[in-house]
């Protein structure tokens, strides 16, 4: 009896339909395989983030970073910094892992006041003075939403798909216009 319910737990552990030595491919929110080389596909994840705004810099081969700032509300400016790496995969092709901080800072308002300094007396402080206006840092997070990192993953196989495209290729073929004719 404890034989057949051994099997059965280890039955609802395997996966239905995959063979035993088949890798599953594993998707989750901050990765995403392709078919592509990992230097070609970090070249796609570069053309996607700038082609939604932000300013990008390569760190080698397999390594994009990008930055993007915005207004949020009134004096509030929101900085999202992303970061892909794409690593080569042993079976071909490569997974690429992306990671979004963002960063919120609102701008603070200080008053300094002057100082006046005279040997005898000693300082005065007087109410006139300077206002300061500083950006500071009131939150950092990691982006969590699997939509926005889709989208992302989305844009990087669209340029993969442009990429691979005939040269004389379009992205969106048009018939040609209809001969003339004739009755």
């Amino acid at each position: 009896m404890l034989v057949p319910a051994m099997l059965t737990l280890s039955a609802c552990g395997m996966m239905r339909g995959a063979p035993k030595d088949t890798p599953v491919p594993v998707e989750n929110t901050y990765q995403k395989q392709v078919s592509a080389e990992a230097q070609t596909a970090c070249a796609a994840a570069n053309r996607a983030l700038l082609g939604d705004g932000y300013l990008t810099e390569m760190a080698g081969a397999e390594k994009v970073k990008g930055r993007k700032a915005y207004r949020t509300e009134g004096d509030r400016n929101t900085i999202v910094e992303m970061t892909v790496i794409c690593l080569p995969d042993p079976n071909g092709g490569s997974t690429l892992y992306a990671n979004g901080l963002r960063s919120t800072y609102e701008l603070k308002k200080s008053a300094t006041p002057a100082s006046i300094g005279v040997s005898v007396i000693g300082s005065v402080s007087l109410p006139i003075g300077q206002n300061v206006d500083s950006m500071v840092k009131t939150s950092d997070e990691t982006i969590t939403d699997r939509g926005f990192y889709q989208k992302l993953f989305n844009a990087v196989e669209a340029v993969l798909n442009a990429m691979h495209q005939e040269p004389g290729e379009s992205k969106t073929r048009k018939d040609a216009a209809p001969a003339d004719k004739q009755p």
